[in-house]
């Protein structure tokens, strides 16, 4: 999927009291395992207790919600009604049913919730490793093709169509969580709510360059990658969607995790979509949309839709933008006063380091690392830290820090005795929530950390990882700046999983 930044600053389109905008301070909350990927909160508030207030009613909002709207738990409403013949939803499912067919039509059936069955076939194939059969895929989507309209008091299954709101429900859970925040809180002066990439900004914001959300419609790039575009935000939502973590693996190939409700295939002619709407609901229904859509035929839509803007990018690397969406664009000369990394998505990179002013021309190394998934209760993700050093064992560069609270950084005792506890600001520029097990990409361009080219000679890269209540793991590996191509593999061990790398001169 797009990579998906968010940066924080202030910028208020609300009538809040004097007191509450002169007072408010930002206070964040981060939390895993949350609709299955994670969840973050930045509360503008006159004191601590008022923040967790507005933290502690999203939550419950989005616990309940999910119990409502998940297609993944089997005591859910959503697995109910698939698993009966009829039955009349509840009002909040009952709202997300509307909506979804609302985007059916709007979209010309790009947006369909009623591929859930095609979805279990591909699923079921990334297990396996073979395509679905053919039969299997043409069944679910006759099922589908042929099922009811489901905005009224009652959803009959008619034709058999397994349903799954994913497309929408996540935003529709942001929207819902922000509401019950700010009910809760009332005396907030800004809130930013982010699900795994899909978030909503109001208010005021930690400083006054405003929220700024980093995005890339250019599919899965590197972890520490800074953002190539800043979107200024103001009571508006953001959501992505493109290949990336989420694909399916056929045969030894990865495709799009997005179907194509018409052919049941995987969308194969965009790479991604960034969406900036009104409502969450909307802006994650579009982004799926506009994957799917011709992009012409979705940036005309985009163009028609009163607050909607996108930036699409095709298969071979071509941009469409909607009209408004360079004005949409954040200053790339502005700096802000204080600086905040919000996390937006699984695979979220280090935005808040700029990118190098003096790339390497000539060479490059991309890791790809894996965290494991240990069996242990309760299990806790590891801390990961990348650095390059020199052949004097001096710091070059600190490639990726997985972790941002202090407790954590001894826990890599090799980083932290060497480099870590002699450069604090690391922790605060660099540094990202630990990940949930699956498999992540770094790169380095050659670059040291003033943005200085290195000269060619021998360096070093280092991994180390080491979990809660866990062990702890430490990998090198040689590197020649300067020296021919080389790709190797680094087998697993204890709390990393393989390590490929692929170094030498860029291509």
């Amino acid at each position: 999927m797009p990579s998906f930044w968010l940066y924080a600053g202030a910028a208020s389109a609300a009538a809040l009291s004097g007191a509450a905008v002169a007072h408010a301070a930002p206070f964040s909350f981060h939390y895993d395992h949350v609709l299955g990927t994670s969840l973050d909160i930045t509360a503008m508030a006159v004191n601590e207790a008022a923040a967790l207030i507005a933290a502690e009613a999203a939550t419950r909002e989005i616990a309940r919600l999910d119990l409502i709207l998940s297609a993944w738990r089997p005591d859910g409403e959503l697995a109910r009604l698939n698993a009966s013949s009829g039955a009349a939803p509840s009002p909040e499912l009952r709202q997300v049913l509307a909506r979804c067919e609302h985007w059916r039509r709007e979209t010309g059936g790009a947006f369909d919730c009623r591929v859930g069955g095609a979805l279990a076939l591909w699923r079921a194939a990334d297990a396996s490793g073979a395509a679905p059969p053919a039969n299997a895929l043409e069944s679910a989507l006759a099922a589908a093709q042929s099922d009811t309209p489901l905005d009224g008091p009652t959803v009959r299954h008619r034709g058999g169509a397994s349903l799954t709101v994913d497309g929408l429900a996540k935003g529709y859970i942001v929207d819902a969580a922000m509401q019950a925040a700010r009910r809760a809180s009332p005396t907030l002066a800004g809130l930013m709510i982010n699900i795994g990439g899909d978030l909503r900004c109001w208010g005021r914001a930690p400083d006054a360059a405003g929220w700024r959300v980093g995005v890339s419609a250019d599919g899965e790039i590197a972890d520490n990658a800074a953002p190539p575009a800043m979107l200024r935000v103001s009571d508006r939502a953001v959501a992505a969607s493109g290949r990336g973590a989420r694909d399916f693996k056929i045969e030894g190939c990865a495709v799009s995790h997005t179907l194509s409700p018409t052919s049941g295939q995987p969308v194969a002619h965009t790479l991604g979509a960034v969406v900036l709407a009104k409502t969450a609901a909307d802006a994650d229904a579009l982004a799926t949309a506009f994957m799917v859509m011709a992009p012409h035929d979705a940036i005309a839509l985009a163009n028609r839709l009163d607050g909607v803007e996108t930036l699409i990018t095709g298969a071979a690397g071509e941009h469409y933008a909607s009209a408004q969406w360079d004005a949409q664009l954040a200053d790339t000369g502005e700096e802000s006063e204080d600086p905040v990394l919000l996390r937006a998505s699984m695979i979220t990179a280090v935005g808040a380091v700029a990118a190098p002013s003096a790339a390497h021309r000539d060479f490059g190394l991309d890791l790809a690392y894996e965290v494991p998934k240990i069996d242990a209760d309760p299990y806790h993700a590891p801390y990961v830290a990348a650095w390059i050093t020199d052949e004097n064992h001096q710091l070059v560069r600190t490639l990726l820090l997985l972790g941002r609270k202090p407790k954590w950084a001894p826990e890599n005792y090799i980083w932290w005795r060497r480099y870590g506890r002699e450069t604090p600001i690391v922790l605060d520029t660099i540094a990202k929530p630990t990940r949930a097990p699956g498999r992540y990409t770094a790169h380095w361009d050659g670059a040291d950390e003033g943005g200085k080219a290195v000269a060619p000679g021998r360096y070093t890269l280092h991994v180390e990882a080491s979990r809660e209540k866990g062990g702890h793991t430490y990998e090198t590996a040689d590197i020649d700046v300067g020296g021919a191509a080389v790709a190797k593999t680094l087998s697993p061990k204890d709390e990393l999983g393989a390590l490929e790398l692929r170094y030498g001169p860029a291509k």
